[in-house]
């Protein structure tokens, strides 16, 4: 037996604000839409690359609380080929108007080549994009 992490489903606090921001992450990152779904229950959009699976989800039968880093969701990572791509992500990110962590740099602690930067999503969700 082998499994695969089928999808991870992120709750948003405002659907269109986090649609706008994880349109343009997710398609810079190679992903497409996949899947639109909208009810009484909320809204959904699946972004999806070969296996690997995002959502984001707007709940309106309950009110959001603030992200806390605690037990449970430390970060999502999304990992590229080279240093160059990661800065193209970067410069998105910067005019997005949301919070960057830590600039892009190296990080010899992880690996010798390991380049990366951090920031949150608009509901606050930690995020990083690197390469290894």
């Amino acid at each position: 037996m082998k499994a695969i992490i089928g999808h991870i489903i992120l709750n948003v606090k405002d659907f269109n604000d986090s649609e706008l921001f994880y349109d343009k992450l997710m398609m810079e990152l190679g992903f497409k839409i996949d899947h639109i779904d909208q009810g009484d229950f909320g809204k959904m959009k699946s972004y999806k690359q070969a296996q690997h699976n995002l959502w984001i989800r707007f709940d309106n039968h309950k009110a959001s609380e603030p992200f806390v880093r605690d037990v449970g969701l430390d970060h999502l990572a999304f990992e590229l080929k080279t240093d160059n791509e990661v800065d193209k992500v970067y410069e998105l990110i910067k005019k997005l108007n949301v919070t960057i962590s830590r600039e892009p740099r190296k990080y010899p602690e992880y690996t010798g080549s390991y380049y990366a930067f951090y920031f949150r999503d608009p509901n606050g969700i930690p995020l990083e994009v690197y390469k290894q």
